[in-house]
């Protein structure tokens, strides 16, 4: 990152302590920034909404917060986050004195990552599907089982099914199916270990 965009990030970190946000803002990062390589995007956009696409849920009281993410989201609930991040960012922009012509599309990224049904643009399109493919990674695959408790398995299913109908670039589709063949190759490590059989060319250990 270069140094506004660290200073973002610095100023957005007291947000994302809910819900592990800090981990998931630093694996969407790393995705958009990897999509970013692959799809002719405006980075002075992609990297400030994906920081603070989610720094809203700091303000979604904790007596709803269970029932406004996860598979079974309540998205009226799910809409706060999106409210209360446009507020949240909009500081932070002005803080570090973003550029209008950018801060405004960011703005306009974040109030709807979650619950709008299309893009508004390509850069909302990257931010989107990184948004979503961190869910992918083997971090937040194996925290979802932890919190909501699918078997992995189910998890893996759900998730492949899912690859058409989320993301809205090719290069994304191909990264989520290569997340998927890593968790599967990880589980079949487990059944192993399970099993009392040393997996082989690996010393994958249980999450």
């Amino acid at each position: 990152m270069n140094a506004v965009e660290e200073r973002i990030y610095q100023l957005a970190k007291p947000y994302l302590t809910t819900r592990h946000n800090d981990v998931h803002t630093e694996i969407a990062l790393d995705l958009a920034l990897r999509l970013l390589e692959k799809v002719k995007g405006n980075r002075h956009i992609v990297v400030p909404a994906i920081i603070l696409h989610d720094v809203g849920w700091s303000r979604v009281p904790d007596e709803i917060l269970h029932k406004a993410f996860g598979p079974r989201a309540d998205m009226a609930l799910a809409r706060i986050h999106e409210e209360e991040g446009v507020k949240i960012a909009k500081g932070i922009l002005a803080q570090v004195g973003y550029d209008s012509q950018y801060a405004d599309e960011i703005l306009q990224i974040i109030d709807g990552h979650d619950t709008r049904t299309n893009a508004i643009s390509i850069d909302d399109e990257i931010v989107r599907d990184a948004d979503r493919l961190a869910r992918y990674s083997r971090s937040l695959f194996w925290l979802e089982v932890e919190w909501f408790q699918p078997s992995p398995e189910k998890l893996c299913r759900a998730l492949e099914l899912l690859v058409e109908q989320w993301f809205s670039l090719s290069a994304s589709k191909e990264m989520a199916r290569e997340e998927l063949e890593q968790r599967r190759r990880e589980l079949q490590a487990l059944r192993l270990q399970t099993n009392g059989l040393p997996a082989p060319g690996t010393e994958y250990q249980a999450p």
